[in-house]
């Protein structure tokens, strides 16, 4: 019973930690001593930024371009979010220059377009070609006054028919291998699980 208890909240555990790798990320900035912290941050767009006062005076984050957040007390914390790829320089909104960081957003990596894959041409069977036969040459009067003599057989040439093997069938891989290897990984992770208890 508790085997299967640990097996299911393992599981559970691996679902959402799959699902939040194809959501947005959320990147936390301290402010503390008159100083952002870290003081440039890379992130992908659609990703947020959470700015948390630390310092015992006011401070807010000011983004060209994308925004502002509210005036922060200490423990207060204001988030922005970055929809556009590019580099961002901020300052404090309330002390300005004198407080300052950077936010690069990079673009967000797309997958390359599956291209179709590529027939095989089907070749039509080649024919025999055909083989006249040799016609028997017909005696003349003098050849017929003359003694009998064995007709030459006529020789025929049979072209037998070649055939040739067919096309393979072109392969469709179809891409479909990733819920099987996520299946994979979650009877895995269940065997362990049950394994360990």
């Amino acid at each position: 019973m508790r085997a299967a208890r640990f097996a299911i909240f393992a599981s559970a555990l691996l679902f959402c930690a799959l699902a939040s790798t194809a959501s947005a990320a959320v990147r936390p900035i301290d402010i503390a001593g008159f100083a952002f912290s870290p003081q440039s941050v890379t992130i992908t767009v659609g990703d947020t930024i959470t700015w948390t006062n630390r310092d015992t005076f006011q401070h807010s984050a000011r983004v060209a371009g994308v925004g502002t957040t509210p005036t922060l007390s200490q423990g207060q914390s204001g988030s922005l979010i970055f929809n556009a790829a590019g580099t961002f320089p901020y300052d404090c909104g309330i002390h300005g220059p004198s407080m300052t960081g950077t936010i690069i957003v990079r673009a967000a990596a797309t997958a390359p377009p599956t291209q179709p894959p590529t027939a095989v041409p089907t070749q039509a069977p080649t024919s025999a070609p055909t083989v006249a036969p040799t016609a028997t040459p017909t005696p003349t009067a003098a050849a017929t006054s003359a003694a009998p003599s064995a007709s030459p057989t006529p020789s025929v040439a049979v072209a037998a028919p070649t055939q040739q093997a067919p096309a393979p069938a072109a392969a469709n891989d179809g891409g479909g291998t990733a819920p099987l290897l996520i299946g994979g990984a979650v009877i895995a992770l269940l065997a362990v699980a049950a394994f360990a208890l």
